[in-house]
């Protein structure tokens, strides 16, 4: 098992990439601290999986990231990985909500929740001795814009800047904290499906339109980005470093 004796926090656990790669985690060895902002999917991962610790939190209160951390810290004495998988969309802000509403809302999660999150696992780790991993979770929105072909963006959708802006988190600190022996990457899935995408893949046309996107000819599964997840946050990808892997079936290769 790859991450036998790790101890791993994972945001957004509740649902979809987040959910799958607890699963991973604890099939890999790990111990795991699952955290979300849904208590109510917290509570059902708990069921699903008694051997995880649990601690609601909104990570874009640096309050409550601390309480994550520490929580994690004082049940196993030290932090090894940090998944950053919450996340949202534009359209699960809210139809009502304006322009500003949207990106604000959007890029506080995003960006500012997995930057809290990182901050506060990297003094964890040092506390530790050092070393340790992070994953983030970008999208291939963050370096592709959204295609035309979607009904997605005006062009002011914050949803790829935040993932962007991911992606530059991640390759500075994957530069900053290498000397220290923490290790610094992000996933960049495609479409997959997940609670996030329901809403517009359960359209027949859409989804087909989403498909053909794809040059594997599909939506890709949680499943399959958690294993990359497991593969970056393990030891065999010891010299992987400020790196942002697409999972994403050939999308960002056309």
């Amino acid at each position: 098992m790859r991450l036998q004796g790790k101890t791993a926090i994972v945001t957004g656990a509740g649902s979809g990439i987040g959910t799958a790669t607890v699963r991973k985690f604890l099939e890999e060895g790990a111990r795991v601290l699952a955290t979300d902002i849904d208590e109510t999917a917290l509570a059902e991962l708990a069921r699903e999986f008694p051997s995880i610790a649990t601690r609601p939190g909104d990570v874009s209160r640096r309050d409550q990231v601390a309480a994550v951390v520490a929580a994690a810290v004082e049940q196993w004495q030290k932090l090894d990985i940090l998944v950053n998988s919450a996340g949202i969309t534009a359209r699960n802000v809210g139809e009502d909500a304006s322009l500003e509403e949207r990106w604000d809302k959007v890029m506080e999660v995003n960006v500012k929740g997995s930057m809290l999150m990182a901050h506060a696992a990297v003094e964890a780790m040092r506390e530790a001795g050092g070393g340790g991993v992070i994953v983030n979770v970008g999208s291939v929105m963050g370096f592709t814009g959204y295609p035309t072909a979607l009904p997605f963006s005006d062009g002011f959708n914050p949803y790829p800047s935040s993932k962007g802006a991911v992606a530059q988190l991640t390759r500075d600190m994957g530069v900053r904290f290498a000397a220290e022996g923490i290790r610094v990457n992000a996933v960049a899935p495609g479409f997959v499906h997940t609670a996030l995408t329901a809403n517009v893949t359960r359209d027949p046309e859409v989804l087909e339109t989403l498909e053909g996107l794809h040059p594997a000819g599909r939506l890709g599964t949680a499943e399959e980005v958690a294993n990359v997840i497991a593969f970056l946050a393990s030891e065999e990808a010891s010299f992987v470093n400020g790196a942002v892997w697409a999972v994403d079936g050939g999308y960002s290769a056309q």
